[in-house]
């Protein structure tokens, strides 16, 4: 990942921080999470000419899922793979290493942070091709030297 990228990610952290100061934890979680909504519209116009048709919804599930992580500066690749889901390890995540860099080193609130950041940027992003298509964390590292495991799925 870039420098750049790098602080853009701490810069976030940093903000998220303050807002929370100042607002509380749900209500400037509620604004992350319409924030989220939006940033998933954007991403799927610019995502749905890279890809490829013919795709089953959880090949389309798949594909968006592996970009957005890759496009955000993390390694991914798949643990397992089924008709019906595909589950991908983390191996190195920006988003942790972000909190890390700016002294957030509790495993509780750093496991958090995929459910209230990530994930919901990943799903707003894969409802916009499937509403169907969902994505969620098996496993959340308890520290930069572990994986996270993430599953995306077709709900019933």
């Amino acid at each position: 990942m870039s420098v750049g990228v790098r602080r853009g990610y701490m810069l976030l952290a940093l903000y998220i921080i303050e807002v929370i100061k100042d607002l509380g934890t749900k209500p400037s979680l509620d604004k992350l999470m319409v924030a989220t909504e939006r940033q998933g519209e954007i991403i799927a116009r610019d995502m749905i000419m890279k890809i490829p048709e013919g795709l089953t919804p959880i090949e389309t599930g798949e594909e968006i899922y592996r970009r957005f992580m890759e496009d955000a500066g993390a390694e991914v690749s798949i643990h397992k793979r089924d008709e019906k889901s595909v589950t991908f390890i983390v191996n190195q995540c920006p988003f942790h290493g972000a909190f890390l860099d700016v002294g957030i080193d509790c495993g509780i609130f750093l496991k958090g942070l995929c459910s209230s950041l990530t994930l919901p940027a990943i799903q707003a992003t894969l409802k916009q091709f499937d509403p169907r298509l969902q994505v969620e964390n098996v496993v959340a590292r308890d520290s930069a030297e572990d994986i996270c495991l993430e599953r995306v799925y077709m709900s019933e």
